[in-house]
């Protein structure tokens, strides 16, 4: 192997990581902050049942675990394996996975289910973790007393996910970069611009598209998936 391959590949190697690590940030900022606030929660002794405390601290830590398994899932090698996915089941996972930074700031979760929508093919761990991450954007563009949409259903022969919001909605102007890697529109301290690209990453890795939809209040994030034909 020549020495400039061996560069180019170490190269590669090392962007691969250095995009990883950044992931990894993005990704565990939130349940980190959830845990710290409620064992500062805990120590003050404010008012409150100890118990709910430790349930909301285990909560937060199985988010951990299923971040990292996300993750993981992301950067193992694609085999191309999918598996038959029940729509019901991400939403409500979303729910139990957001439900407390949304009720922190006020925010209502709403979940609409399709009993029409077939069995979807894909990784369930990394189509929880796509609505995960459009939900908690969705609710940081919230304000108090507004309402996120989790939505499954058919569109033209595929499975969907929707993630609709009431916020401001994304700018005309960005919205062909907002699935680009480290762009954001959210200032330094509140993310790296790669979660919607990590999204799409994971849905691509299912053999599907996550897309932004146009929308005349806030935003309509769309994840299509193909229904399992068995196998």
């Amino acid at each position: 192997m020549s020495t400039d391959l061996k560069a180019t590949l170490e190269q590669s190697r090392l962007a691969e990581l250095g995009l990883m690590t950044a992931t990894l940030t993005h990704e565990l900022r939130q349940p980190l902050f959830a845990i710290r606030s409620l064992a500062q929660l805990a120590i003050a002794n404010e008012a409150g049942d100890p118990q709910t405390y430790l349930e909301s601290l285990v909560e937060q830590t199985m988010v951990l675990e299923r971040i990292v398994e996300a993750v993981g899932a992301y950067s193992r090698e694609d085999t191309g394996v999918m598996i038959p996915v029940d729509p019901n089941l991400p939403p409500q996972g979303c729910v139990d996975l957001v439900g407390h930074k949304a009720k922190q700031k006020g925010v209502s979760l709403e979940v609409e289910l399709d009993d029409r929508a077939t069995l979807a093919a894909g990784d369930p761990t990394a189509i929880l973790q796509v609505l995960v991450n459009l939900t908690q954007n969705a609710v940081d563009a919230s304000s108090r007393g507004q309402t996120v949409w989790i939505r499954s259903g058919m569109v033209d022969g595929d499975v969907v996910f929707e993630v609709l919001d009431e916020g401001p909605g994304v700018p005309a102007a960005v919205q062909q970069q907002i699935f680009e890697p480290f762009f954001t529109t959210k200032g330094p301290k509140d993310g790296t611009g790669l979660g919607l690209y990590l999204a799409r990453e994971l849905a691509l890795r299912c053999r599907g598209d996550l897309e932004l939809l146009p929308s005349e209040k806030g935003a309509h994030f769309r994840l299509s998936l193909s229904p399992w034909m068995g196998g």
